[in-house]
């Protein structure tokens, strides 16, 4: 397969994503590497990181597998220190890993959570990897981290239990300490906050005809996002064409919170047809 590197705004840069096995993690890595980034691929899931791995080397992309949890402090401590041996360094690192959304059924339910999954990976281990890769993203003065949040840290849905909302708003706010914390050192902090996304396993929105009428009501661009997508915008923040942006959130949602919610309701019943709205 001929080399698919093109455009290389991230030539010779290190990068490590979280959670990269797979998902918007899997599509992060792939188009961090076709920006000329050496990527280390961070999954818990070895045969997930095997097949990414391998895509980006078919790319003629340059990654290396790191097979370890985040789950403690000592884990985050050692992803980095395992990330800097084999890559030399580190100029951009990429929090990604999330739980699951959990159980539907629990979803309305306060008492009984799984919190301390979402703290310990969505909260604590962004600060701890961000804090112990400090360090190494300042050598070059051109250190970046990216966290990867969603519109669920501002809109609220009782389809999904209150732990992962909880956990992406602590995230985003996080990311604004962060870039505070770390812009003195030349280290750039910024997130990402997908909405409706088509992931690449299981099954799709766009594969439901009632979803896709629904999702053509609501949101602006009449689709859910690509995984593709995501990790553009990604490799965007790592880049030079966002040198001057940090502490910031970037929502990519195709427009759909921007619109205002009863209207949405009221369009999806097809109770406005004669209205503007």
């Amino acid at each position: 397969m001929k080399n698919e590197i093109k455009t290389q705004s991230l030539k010779g840069m290190r990068a490590i994503v979280t959670g990269g096995g797979s998902g918007i993690g899997a599509s992060i890595c792939l188009e961090l590497a076709l920006e000329g980034a050496i990527v280390g691929v961070v999954d818990r899931n070895e045969d997930s990181i095997d097949e990414v791995v391998k895509k980006i080397l078919k790319l003629g992309g340059s990654a290396v597998k790191i097979c370890l949890d985040i789950g403690t402090e000592e884990a985050c401590q050692q992803v980095i220190k395992t990330a800097v041996d084999r890559l030399g360094g580190l100029e951009i690192l990429v929090n990604n890993a999330a739980p699951t959304r959990g159980d539907k059924t629990k979803a309305r339910n306060i008492t009984e959570s799984d919190w301390n999954i979402y703290q310990s990976v969505q909260l604590n281990a962004p600060a701890i990897l961000a804090d112990a890769a400090s360090k190494h993203l300042k050598v070059s003065g051109q250190g970046v981290i990216v966290n990867i949040s969603s519109t669920i840290s501002k809109d609220v849905t009782p389809l999904i239990s209150w732990p992962y909302h909880v956990s992406k708003a602590g995230l985003d706010h996080l990311t604004r300490w962060l870039a505070v914390r770390f812009g003195s050192e030349g280290i750039r902090v910024n997130a990402v906050a997908p909405g409706l996304v088509d992931r690449v396993e299981g099954p799709k929105l766009s594969d439901n005809l009632e979803h896709m009428a629904l999702i053509k009501d609501v949101v602006p661009l009449q689709r859910p996002a690509q995984t593709k997508e995501i990790g553009q915008a990604v490799a965007f923040l790592c880049s030079e064409k966002s040198s001057y942006i940090t502490g910031h959130v970037l929502v990519i949602d195709g427009g759909l919170s921007i619109s205002e919610g009863f209207a949405l309701a009221v369009k999806g019943l097809n109770l406005g047809k004669n209205n503007s709205l």
